[in-house]
C-alpha cells in the first residue's frame, strides 16, 4: 500500500486538532487493535496515521515526519525490532520518538529497544492512562498527567448557575480539573464552591481558579477559567475517575 496510507489518517476536529498539530503514526499487524488504538488517540486528542506493515510505515515516515511513532511488535514484514533500528538509522526519522507495544515481557527484547533509542517499551493490554501519560512525557513541552475530555455540563459557581444554553459550562474535564468556559471569569487564584451533574450523579466541592482569561485573552481568545479540583465529596474523585474512562474507551475494542 506504501505512502497511499497517508488517506487513511484518523484527523481531529475543531479546536483541540488545532492544539496538537502534526499526527502520531500507529504501526500495528492487528487490524482490531489499529483500529482501538487510532480511536484512542483521538479521544486523548491527536491526529493519528496507521500502517499495517513497517515498510509502509517507515515511507510514511519518511513522507511527512510524525510527532510519535507507535510500533506494535506483531509486524508481519518486519521482525522484532527492525523497524525501530531503521528508523534510527535513517538521519530524516532518526529523532522521531519511538513507543513500543508487546504482547509479552521481553527483557532482552526491551533492553534492546531502549538501547537504541525506545522512550517506551509497554505491554498489551496497555491502560488508556499509561499510554496518555506516556505520550505526554514523550513528545509534550508542559506533559500532563491526566486524561481530559471535552464535555458540555452546567456548572453552578458560589451557588449560581451558569448559562449553559449559551456556552457558558464546563467544556474540558480530568480527574483533577477543568475548564470552564464563561463570559464573567473569577479572578485567579480565587476559591470557589462548585457543583454540577455527572453521569445523574451530583459533584460538589471546592477548587482554586488557576488561570483567568476573557475575551481577547489567553491562547485561544475564549473567555473562560481553568479550575483545580481542591475538596470533593467522599468517593466523588474516583467516580470522575472512573467516568472518565468509561467515556474514553467507549465503544472501543480489540476483540
Amino acid at each position: 500500500m506504501g505512502i497511499r496510507n497517508v488517506t487513511n489518517c484518523q484527523i481531529g476536529t475543531g479546536s483541540f486538532s488545532k492544539r496538537n498539530p502534526g499526527y502520531l503514526l500507529i504501526a500495528d499487524g492487528n487490524v482490531n487493535d489499529l483500529y482501538s488504538l487510532s480511536m484512542l488517540l483521538q479521544r486523548f486528542n491527536y491526529n493519528a496515521c496507521t500502517a499495517t506493515t513497517g515498510n509502509d510505515a517507515l515511507q510514511l515516515a519518511i513522507a511527512a515526519v510524525p510527532k510519535l511513532i507507535i510500533i506494535a511488535l506483531n509486524l508481519s514484514d518486519l521482525p522484532g525490532a527492525e523497524l525501530v533500528h531503521r528508523l534510527k538509522r535513517d538521519s530524516r526519522t532518526s529523532t522521531i520518538p519511538v513507543i513500543v507495544i508487546s504482547d509479552a515481557p521481553d527483557a532482552e527484547l526491551e533492553q534492546q529497544c531502549r538501547k537504541i533509542g525506545v522512550v517506551a517499551f509497554l505491554i498489551n493490554p496497555v491502560p488508556p492512562e499509561v499510554l496518555f501519560r506516556t505520550i505526554q512525557k514523550a513528545i509534550e513541552i508542559t506533559p500532563r498527567e491526566n486524561i481530559r475530555i471535552r464535555t458540555r455540563l452546567s456548572i453552578l459557581i458560589n451557588g449560581k448557575p451558569l448559562d449553559c444554553e449559551n456556552g457558558e459550562c464546563i467544556t474540558e474535564l480530568s480527574e483533577y480539573g477543568m475548564y470552564v468556559r464563561t463570559l464573567e471569569p473569577y479572578p485567579q487564584k480565587t476559591r470557589v464552591a462548585i457543583q454540577f451533574e455527572l453521569g445523574g450523579r451530583s459533584i460538589s466541592g471546592e477548587a482554586d481558579i488557576l488561570y483567568s482569561y476573557r475575551f481577547g485573552e489567553g491562547p485561544f481568545k475564549e473567555p473562560g477559567m481553568g479550575l483545580k479540583l481542591v475538596t470533593l465529596g467522599s468517593g466523588e474523585r474516583d467516580y470522575i475517575k472512573t467516568y472518565i474512562r468509561e467515556e474514553v474507551m467507549k465503544n472501543i475494542t480489540s476483540d
